[in-house]
């Protein structure tokens, strides 16, 4: 147990931290956490602690005293506390409860009071989005932007709100403020005022530093579950149409079940999340530049009936194995090109081995490494494979083949 001077020290201490004097205060500082614990570990149980309860202003909380926030300001020592503002931590997670909220806001060109239950509780959700400050350069286009399609977030059951850590009195003046001079104007959403800066401390988008925050936006459904959590830096504005298809795609997850791919738009295909039912949907998915990547002037081989007729053939024959996903093959597919221009009396095909089609013969015929290139003359195989982004071995196969052919006949 600490000593009886060991716990004076730090109940001296603490006080001067306290009042605030000067080089005392700033020793104490550092071992503030370490003295509170030692000095109440000293005082016995229903004793009279003689240890001062000191008193730190939490801009983010309710019971934030304004008497010793007054006093402190009396003592002109006002700055050795706000290093020690301390502000919720963030509580925001896709998927979780959104943390609830009632502060003072602009409605309807009023000031009135606004919770998140007043519109959760009667079944609509809410988007809800943050921004840094009034009668700023990016805001007012979002703000305006959004409350200008208001009608149709309402036509989604949706209520959207506003929320910075002005004061409402600020909201107030900027709404009031024609918009060729910088203000809003009109507005028909609500303007939330979190001056205590606590909403935007557990939804995770306070810069403690500026005391402002960051270009948040949340989408919480009728059940109070954030859906939906977008951040963007100062500079960068959201759009609005995304905002608006981002709920049109929650809103028919939840009525219908189904997923909703990327770029999804009401209207468009979905898909049920589901390893073999999905399939319906990726059917019809194509690989970017699927056609040109691989050599637009080669023959398409379409089933292993189509291989093995060709391969059969009495001509000189290139068969390119190839697969959508490997970069040599696209990579080569120009090459392919200029060999079909330069040897004329070679038939060139390809061979996609993940078809479905062709993916069990690709086994079959023991294609492993890719790009390969197999050469075949009067039905039979008659040279080594060629193997990856190789063009020199494969120009030098081609033309062997060609003037084999030449040699017995061929033009």
């Amino acid at each position: 147990m600490p000593s009886a001077n060991s716990m004076r020290r730090a109940a001296s201490l603490l006080a001067c931290l306290a009042r605030g004097q000067g080089s005392a205060a700033s020793a104490a500082a550092p071992a503030l956490s370490h003295m509170v614990s030692m000095a109440r570990s000293a005082v016995p149980a229903g004793a009279p602690r003689a240890v001062p309860s000191l008193p730190v202003r939490g801009f983010a909380s309710s019971s934030s005293s304004s008497s010793s926030s007054d006093s402190d300001a009396e003592d002109g020592h006002v700055g050795m506390f706000e290093s020690m503002v301390m502000y919720p931590p963030p509580e925001v997670r896709v998927g979780a409860p959104a943390p609830g909220f009632s502060a003072p806001a602009v409605v309807d060109g009023e000031i009135s009071k606004v919770s998140l239950s007043d519109y959760t509780s009667k079944g609509k959700y809410v988007c809800l989005f943050f921004y840094p400050k009034d009668f700023t350069f990016v805001c007012p286009t979002e703000i305006i932007a959004f409350s200008d399609r208001a009608k149709e977030f309402e036509a989604l059951n949706c209520q959207l709100i506003a929320a910075s850590t002005d004061t409402e009195e600020c909201h107030l003046a900027w709404i009031r403020t024609p918009r060729n001079r910088g203000g809003l104007g009109y507005m028909q959403i609500p303007i939330l005022a979190d001056t205590t800066k606590e909403i935007s401390a557990r939804y995770g988008v306070l810069i403690e530093k500026l005391g402002i925050a960051l270009r948040g936006l949340f989408i919480i459904n009728p059940q109070g579950v954030v859906q939906h959590v977008t951040v963007n830096d100062l500079p960068i504005g959201r759009s609005v149409d995304e905002a608006l298809r981002t709920l049109q795609a929650i809103q028919y997850h939840a009525e219908h079940g189904e997923v909703c791919p990327a770029n999804w738009k009401p209207g468009s295909k979905t898909m049920v999340a589901d390893s073999e039912k999905s399939l319906e949907y990726f059917k019809d998915v194509k690989d970017a530049e699927e056609d040109s990547a691989f050599g637009t002037k080669l023959q398409v081989i379409a089933s292993k009936a189509d291989y093995q007729r060709l391969t059969a053939g009495p001509g000189p024959t290139v068969v390119d194995f190839y697969a959508p996903w490997c970069g040599k093959c696209r990579q080569i597919g120009p090459f392919l090109d200029t060999l079909v221009d330069k040897y004329p009396g070679v038939t060139f095909a390809k061979f996609d081995t993940t078809a479905p089609e062709l993916e069990a013969a690709a086994g079959e015929l023991g294609v492993k490494a890719l790009p390969a290139f197999r050469f075949f003359k009067g039905g039979k195989e008659v040279a080594d494979p060629v193997t990856g982004y190789k063009k020199k071995p494969l120009e030098d196969a081609v033309a062997a083949l060609a003037g084999a052919g030449k040699g017995k006949g061929g033009k």
